[in-house]
Formats: C-alpha cells, structure tokens, sequence
C-alpha cells in the first residue's frame, strides 16, 4: 500500500492532539490552544519514523518516550521537575494505550487499508472515520478520568493567576475544605502560597513588609498546634479557573504559609472560592 506523508501526518496531527487532550483532563491542567498544536506537531511529524526499517522494541519504547518529553515539555511546561514527569508519564501511557489498541485491532481485524510500523498507525480510510473514532477514544479517556476523581483522595485542584503592581504570578492551588482562614477585617479571599511564589511578586517578606504598608495584613489562623498568625499583602485581583468555569477575585489577600508546599502545588484555598 501507498503510503503519503502529508495524509500521515495531517491524521496524526489530530490524533496527537486529542491524546495531548486528553493527557490535559486526567492531569486537571487547562492548555492554551497553540500549546496543544503545538505538541501534536512535534508527534505528528515524528511518525514519519514509519517509513525507517522495522526498529526493536527496545528502540521502539525509547524513540517514543523521548517524543513524548519533548511534547510534555511544549504543553506542559518544565515548571518543577515532579509537574514535568507527571505530565510526561501520563502523556506516554496515553500513546502507548492507543497504540496498543490500534495494534490489538490490526491483529485481530486485520482491517483492510491499515497499517503499523514501529507503532507509528496509518490509515487509509476516510479521515472523518478516523476523527470519529480518535474523539470516541478521547471521550472515554474523558470519561474515565472523571471517575478515577470522584473515587480519589487526592484534593481537587485549580489554578490562580495573581496580579498586583504589573507583576503576575501563576499559582497551582489545592482545593482544601479545611482551610477556613478568613479575612477578619473585609470580605476579601485570602491564598495561603508558598513563600517562594510571594517573593517572586512581593520581593523578601521583610522588606516588603515595610515597603508596602499599605498592602501588608495580619492574618490571624488556628490548627492543631494552636493559634497564629500568618504575613499576608491584598493583591490587585486574580482569577481563578477550576471546575469549568473562571472567577474574577476582588483584591484577595496571599498569605505566606509557614512551612513550604510541595507535591506539584504552591497554595491552598478554600473550595468556596471558586462559588
């Protein structure tokens, strides 16, 4: 069979982009648009490793795995090395399903017009076959994904962009329902963030502390430990996107947290932000 490169890598193209997709929902993360293209050009264009000799699978999972850090990497981001490998992991178990499958159907079906090598799939059928059921195999991805959440323990996530004095900081946020720190004084959200992602907006804490008064607030809070208080500076605004919807914060207060966060997220908020 003919094999043509443009057919291969336009049907590739849309593949990939529903797997990088797909990758996105399971992860919680939201993509722009040109970052999703992006990362299925750099897959797209790979798979004219096709037309090589059939490789072993050793160089096979090896070619593969080094594509998909490059795609992780363009849609993802290299933000912290944990966010990275999550992203990536996710990304190659993705690709490598969906090639398991194509492969599990060549085998059994040998359907007519389809062919595999080194995992790269070619298809020559209608590309609105190929859409379909490249979009059938995203929804069930979809699907799955929001059953594995409502059966996790992990907390939710969202992600907050804050702005004050033309500096903006992007901050990946757990959802936690047990943070009830409130502003005692306003009406004001407050975000607990790790001290490294206030510095970035507010410079050293100290310093900022006296250099800008008229930010500065005192954030009173409880644990198990006991009473205490936590530096906090009222922001310009921020916007937060979770649960499928963006909401705009009035002037919220980012109070830095006493210990540092880590496991792939830099604040904590209380869900009802996002109400």
């Amino acid at each position: 069979m003919v094999i043509y490169a443009d057919v291969l890598i336009v049907l590739n193209l849309i593949v990939d982009y529903f797997l990088v997709l797909a990758s996105s929902k399971i992860i919680g993360k939201r993509l722009k648009t040109f970052r999703i293209l992006l990362s299925s050009l750099i897959g797209a264009i790979s798979s004219l490793y096709i037309f090589l000799p059939q490789l072993s699978v050793v160089w096979e999972l090896a070619f593969k795995a080094v594509i998909c850090l490059l795609m992780s990497a363009t849609a993802f981001g290299i933000r912290s090395i944990k966010q990275f490998l999550k992203g990536f992991g996710i990304l190659f178990i993705i690709t490598c399903s969906y090639a398991g499958i194509m492969m599990a159907l060549w085998h059994i079906f040998k359907p007519y017009g389809m062919v595999i090598n080194n995992s790269v799939v070619y298809f020559d059928i209608s590309p609105l076959v190929l859409i379909g059921s490249t979009v059938i195999f995203y929804l069930l991805f979809v699907v799955l994904s929001h059953i594995f959440k409502s059966s996790s323990k992990t907390a939710e996530r969202c992600e907050i962009v804050i702005e004050s004095d033309g500096k903006s900081e992007k901050l990946s946020a757990i959802l936690d329902t047990g943070n009830s720190v409130v502003d005692l004084f306003g009406n004001c959200e407050i975000i607990i963030a790790d001290k490294r992602a206030v510095k970035r907006i507010f410079g050293d804490i100290e310093e900022a502390k006296e250099r800008s008064k008229n930010r500065y607030r005192v954030v009173p809070y409880s644990s198990v430990s006991g009473a205490d208080i936590l530096d906090g500076f009222r922001c310009d605004k921020a916007k937060a996107f979770g649960n499928s919807k963006t909401v705009l914060l009035q002037k919220p207060i980012l109070a830095v947290a006493k210990t540092p966060l880590n496991d792939g997220y830099n604040a904590i908020v209380n869900p009802k932000i996002l109400d």
